[in-house]
């Protein structure tokens, strides 16, 4: 089968010829049908995160269709149409037992430590494919195991409630599906989207931002403060990453509030505790991935209407073309939302 794997740091990916994987008895092997392009596989290959070895297939937002199950694998049938969960755990410990995958010892991410979806195919254990309905697209399925499910994880992190006021900065993939979850799923009263590009704060509002700031134009905490009465948000939310965005967040939030990290970078975090943290009672909350309770929470929301995906896939590419993808997320071609590898 053919794999787009990472052989080094910094180079673009490689078309290899692989073997097709054999489903071990508690594992299924899946036909991907597509597998989104996320910033952390542009992480990966640029060197910002590490993964586990090289050469590795990346693509961790992952759906297909079942091709051949292991003697054990009860849950799902060939022919099932399912989405994948990328966080691989043993299933066993307290964590796991808990709803707390994330924590485990065990933990290993598919597209980072396994093989991931830029492949023809994807050999995963059996607890990590969820069965969809039909009423459910494969490409929409696919940007459900990372861009979406991952935003929701922010948001339950971040206690987000209804009558919240939600501050969100960066509205790309998980940005964008953040600030339509907080209006839909958590009814959020207020959410205030920021980014330096206008294309993408026309986009937030689209998905539901009640107010928009463009930090290179206006002033960031005098703008918060003028729409929250001068107390600042209960929550701020940071899918970029930067030491200025977070520094940024901090300013902006309301005694009590919690600032929420998920953007990956290399940068340095230096803040005076007592004058940010300390001193307005402060939670810094981090977050990494999501659970598998969140993802089947979320085909239920999408299946049920509460959630709309229909506008979240903009491009697609072969698989041949999955370097071209990711040149599009990182030149903003046609102003991305989520690029999916279909096949």
């Amino acid at each position: 089968m053919k794999a787009a794997r990472m052989h080094k740091f910094g180079e673009p990916l490689h078309l290899d010829n692989v073997p097709v994987p054999n489903p071990r008895p508690d594992e299924v092997l899946v036909r991907v049908h597509a597998s989104g392009i996320c910033h952390s596989d542009l992480n990966y290959r640029d060197g910002v995160a590490a993964v586990s070895r090289l050469p590795m297939t990346l693509g961790h937002e992952i759906s297909g269709v079942v091709d051949k199950k292991g003697a054990r694998a009860d849950v799902v049938n060939v022919g099932d149409r399912v989405v994948i969960h990328y966080v691989v755990s043993c299933g066993k410990c307290g964590f796991c037992r808990s709803n707390r995958e994330t924590y485990c010892a065990s933990y290993e991410m598919i597209g980072k430590d396994l093989d991931g979806g830029f492949a023809e195919y994807i050999r995963v254990p059996i607890a990590n494919a969820l069965k969809i309905p039909e009423s459910l697209s494969l490409d929409q399925a696919a940007i459900m195991g990372c861009a979406v499910s991952t935003a929701f994880h922010a948001l339950n992190r971040a206690r987000a409630e209804p009558e919240s006021s939600i501050l969100i900065f960066g509205v790309g993939g998980l940005g964008a599906h953040a600030i339509q979850l907080a209006a839909t799923v958590f009814k959020a009263r207020k959410i205030i989207a920021v980014d330096i590009a206008q294309s993408k704060l026309e986009l937030a509002k689209e998905f539901g931002a009640t107010s928009v700031v463009n930090p290179a134009t206006e002033n960031l905490v005098e703008s918060v403060a003028s729409v929250t009465d001068g107390v600042g948000t209960d929550v701020a939310i940071d899918f970029v990453g930067h030491s200025a965005t977070i520094e940024s967040a901090i300013a902006c939030v309301s005694k009590g509030a919690r600032v929420v990290i998920v953007g990956i970078s290399s940068d340095k975090l230096q803040i005076s505790p007592y004058s940010t943290v300390i001193g307005k009672e402060i939670e810094i909350v981090g977050v990494n991935d999501h659970l598998r309770s969140e993802l089947e929470q979320l085909i239920e929301h999408v299946s049920s209407g509460t959630l709309d995906l229909s506008r979240s896939v903009t491009h697609k590419v072969s698989l041949d073309e999955v370097n071209h993808g990711m040149e599009i997320l990182v030149k903003g071609i046609g102003n991305p939302l989520r690029v999916v590898v279909k096949q």
